[in-house]
């Protein structure tokens, strides 16, 4: 099991929304937490869950995944790329 970051580091999702409005929204935040196994928010250590039960994100693994310098893929460039082609 990896170690935990540094508490200072972690936020839950309304705390994240608040520290960066510019990039996330609850609607945003929410959707990144629920297909985190998916969209690869989960294999860059960016999501943990607490003792209580609560979601907690990792400020800075999360947002290096949002920007795509680490672990996301782009499939609506694949998908486009794709289309008409076949």
């Amino acid at each position: 099991m990896d170690a935990l970051p540094p508490s200072s580091e972690l936020f839950n999702k309304h705390q994240l929304v608040a520290r960066h409005p510019h990039l996330f929204s609850d609607s945003r935040v929410a959707w990144m937490i629920r297909n985190r196994k998916n969209n690869g928010l989960a294999a860059v250590g960016g999501v943990f869950e607490s003792r209580g039960g609560e979601i907690l994100i990792h400020e800075p693994s999360a947002i290096r995944w949002f920007l795509g310098l680490a672990g996301r893929a782009k499939p609506r460039a694949l998908r486009r790329r794709g289309r008409g082609r076949s």
